[in-house]
C-alpha cells in the first residue's frame, strides 16, 4: 500500500509539521510505503536535529528549492502533486491545515483560514485584519478558499479540537472528526514527580503580540509574593521588539518578580516546569494549545481563556484547570490565585492524567485506525464496482 502525504514545507519546524512527521511515522508502522509532495525541498538534517523525530519517507517530489516569500499562496501549489500521483497512490492525505484546489481523501484541516477574518470574536487576534497590507495579501486567498468550500464534501476532514469542529461545520456545513494533535509529553512528565514547588507561575512560547505577553508584567505586579517566568522564543526582528517591550514594561512598572527568558534551552524550560505550580496561556481563542499540554504533563495546573480548544478540549471548561473570561490584569490575577490555591498532589496527578489522552502515541494509533478502515472501504468500493 501506498500513501502520499501533503504538506506545505517541513522546513518551518512547527506544529504542523510535527504533526506531519507524525502521520507519516504511524502509516510507517502500518506498512505504508510513504511518499512525501512538498512545495520547498525538506532540510531533513534540520528537520530531525530540531523536532527530534527519526521518521523518512520511501520518495519526497518538491517543486522548488528554498523559497520564503507568500507562504500562504505557496500551499496551493501541492495540488500539483495530487495531478501527477493521484493513480500511482492509495491514499492521499493533506496535513499542511487547508484546503487545496483538488480533492484529497484525508484532509487534516487545523482552523478554515476563510473562518479568520470574518466577524467572530477571534477576529481582532488575527494579523490578517491588522493593516491594510494584511487584508489585501490575504483577500485573494480568502477568496480562493471561498470558492473551494466543494473540496471538503469529497474528503474526510479532520481536526485538532472541538472548537474548530464547530467553526468548520458552520463555514463548510461539514462534519470534521476531532483528533487531537501529537503532544511528545514524556520528557514533562519526567519532571513532574517533584512536589516541592514555588508559588510560581509559567508561560511559554513565541515572542509575538497576539500571545499577549505584554501583559504580564502587569499581572505580575498585582501578585508580588507570586514567582513569574516567561520562556519566550525570539525569531527575527518583529519578535525582538515586542521582547523588548515587555522588558521595558518590566523595568517602568519595578516588577522585581517576574524573570524573562529568551529563547530557554529544552533543559532549562524542564527546570522551570518542575519548579512551578501554574501555567498561564494568554492567546484567546487559540484552536488547541500545545503549550497547555505540556504545562500539564509537568504538572502544573492551567489558567487559560475561556475560549477555544484549550477551553473545551483540553480544560475542559474547568474540570481541569480554571478559567477567566476577560483579559484584564485583575480578572487574570484573581483566576491565578485560585489555582495557586488549588495546586496540590492529587490535583498536579489529575492534571498529568488528562495530558497522556493528548499523547504523540494516542495520535498516531487514531490516525492509523481511520487509515486503514478508510482504505478498506475504499478497496470494497472498488470491488463492487468492477
Amino acid at each position: 500500500m501506498r500513501a502520499l502525504v501533503l504538506h506545505n514545507t517541513l522546513n518551518s519546524i512547527g506544529g504542523g509539521e510535527r504533526l506531519c512527521l507524525h502521520t507519516i511515522r504511524a502509516l510507517k508502522d502500518i506498512g505504508f510505503e510513504v511518499w512525501l509532495g512538498v512545495v520547498e525541498q525538506t532540510n531533513w538534517a534540520k528537520v530531525r536535529k530540531i523536532m527530534g523525530i527519526n521518521v523518512s519517507v520511501d520518495r519526497e517530489y518538491f517543486i522548488m528549492g528554498n523559497i520564503k516569500m507568500f507562504g500562504l499562496y505557496q500551499r496551493l501549489l501541492s495540488a500539483y502533486h495530487i495531478m501527477k500521483l493521484k493513480s500511482k497512490v492509495d491514499i492521499i492525505i493533506n496535513t499542511y491545515g487547508d484546503l487545496l484546489p483538488l480533492p484529497t481523501d484525508l484532509v487534516y484541516m487545523h482552523f478554515p483560514t476563510l473562518a479568520l477574518v470574518r466577524k467572530e470574536p477571534w477576529m481582532k487576534y488575527v494579523k490578517y485584519t491588522k493593516s491594510a497590507f494584511w487584508r489585501a495579501y490575504f483577500a485573494p486567498y480568502e477568496l480562493i478558499q471561498s470558492m473551494l468550500k466543494i473540496i471538503a464534501k469529497y474528503s474526510i476532514v479532520l481536526t485538532n479540537s472541538t472548537f474548530s469542529a464547530r467553526v468548520i461545520s458552520k463555514y463548510f456545513n461539514k462534519h470534521a472528526l476531532v483528533i487531537y494533535p501529537p503532544v511528545e509529553i514524556a520528557d514533562y512528565i519526567s519532571v513532574s514527580r517533584n512536589d516541592d514547588r514555588e508559588e510560581a507561575v509559567v508561560s511559554i512560547g513565541r515572542m509575538s503580540p497576539e500571545k499577549n505577553w505584554h501583559l504580564i508584567p502587569y499581572i505580575a505586579a498585582k501578585m508580588p509574593h507570586v514567582r513569574f517566568y516567561l520562556i519566550g522564543s525570539i525569531r527575527g526582528f518583529r519578535a525582538k521588539q515586542y521582547y523588548d517591550k515587555i522588558v521595558y514594561l518590566k523595568n517602568k512598572l519595578n516588577v522585581k518578580n517576574l524573570e524573562i527568558i529568551p529563547n530557554a534551552p529544552h533543559a532549562v524550560k524542564l527546570k522551570v516546569l518542575s519548579k512551578s505550580k501554574v501555567y498561564l496561556h494568554l492567546y484567546p481563542y487559540e484552536h488547541f494549545g500545545i503549550a497547555v499540554v505540556e504545562a500539564m504533563a509537568a504538572g502544573l495546573v492551567p489558567v487559560v481563556h475561556m475560549s477555544g480548544g484549550q477551553w473545551l478540549d483540553i480544560v475542559e471548561k474547568g474540570k481541569y484547570g480554571v478559567g477567566y473570561s476577560s483579559l484584564e490584569p485583575k480578572y487574570i490575577a484573581n483566576a491565578l490565585f485560585k489555582a495557586l490555591n488549588a495546586w496540590s498532589k492529587h490535583v498536579k496527578d489529575k492534571v498529568i492524567e488528562k495530558a497522556k489522552t493528548f499523547s504523540d502515541s494516542f495520535f498516531r494509533r487514531k490516525i492509523s485506525r481511520i487509515v486503514k478502515r478508510y482504505v478498506e472501504i475504499k478497496s470494497e468500493w472498488r470491488g463492487a464496482h468492477l
